[in-house]
């Protein structure tokens, strides 16, 4: 690689990089200039001393576990659910007369109120933060396929008819095909509620997952051991965002880029 291109890859990589840089130095500067309680919001070097002392035990990683696979769960059982319900809606008056006020009244809920409902149902436990992530992931994945399927160009339907495609295959290579890209932004949303709901179902009630473990620090007081343990989720969410990013323009390579990202 030439000189050029190597600096211009450093300028990508910094411009990327910068507004962490920028946040990252204003939170030392705060700290160091007291301008607010080092015990209220440590500095980062406290917070890296007490990173390494969690990740030295096996707590902080079967906690983060625990996490990502409510995470994981929640937003998989989202698409196996959202993606069929959205085409149909689309595809059904009938279906969509039926669910579609069901979604319209049920979008503004706050989800982690329904988690002392599903306590009481299911108790505590995994299977209460899995469905409070569902129910999350679920509306973000149904509308957005819902649109996709909904807005695919007639001429293709049409042309898949006068070629006499049978529905299966018109739904399988052209209609969901066409409609992917929306589909995968729904999917890119739902992942990033599924970390919220997450976090929030499990401070909330459970007795293990990153939640229980920033809840408990923050309850005692231990706020630079609170922060590693926010940072390290904030990261592994960042990383599965990126993902899934990647593996999109993976299946959407035959798209053109400004169309993929739009």
């Amino acid at each position: 690689m030439s000189a050029a291109g190597t600096a211009s890859r450093g300028i990508r990589i910094l411009s990327k990089a910068g507004p962490f840089l920028i946040c990252l130095a204003l939170w030392q500067a705060i700290t160091m200039l007291g301008i607010t309680d080092p015990a209220f919001l440590p500095g980062l070097g406290a917070i890296w001393a007490a990173f390494r002392d969690l990740a030295g035990e096996t707590t902080l990683w079967v906690d983060l576990a625990t996490s990502l696979i409510t995470a994981a769960l929640g937003l998989l059982f989202g698409i196996l659910i959202g993606v069929p319900l959205g085409a149909a809606m689309a595809l059904s008056p009938r279906a969509d007369g039926f669910f579609g006020p069901i979604i319209k009244a049920t979008y503004s809920l706050p989800k982690s109120a329904l988690v002392p409902l599903f306590v009481l149902w299911f108790g505590v436990g995994g299977l209460t933060n899995i469905l409070a992530t569902v129910l999350t992931t679920l509306l973000p994945i149904v509308i957005y396929t819902y649109h996709g399927v909904h807005g695919v160009p007639r001429l293709f339907l049409w042309s898949a008819a006068a070629f006499g495609t049978p529905r299966w295959k018109t739904l399988t290579r052209i209609i969901l095909p066409a409609a992917l890209p929306a589909i995968f932004t729904g999917i890119r949303i739902a992942l990033g509620f599924a970390f919220i709901v997450t976090i929030a179902a499990e401070m909330i009630v459970s007795n293990h997952g990153i939640g229980k473990l920033m809840f408990f620090f923050g309850d005692s007081g231990s706020y630079n051991y609170m922060f590693a343990a926010v940072i390290t989720i904030v990261v592994a969410a960042y990383l599965a965002d990126r993902a899934f990013v990647i593996f999109t323009d993976h299946i959407l390579r035959w798209q053109e880029p400004a169309e993929r990202h739009a």
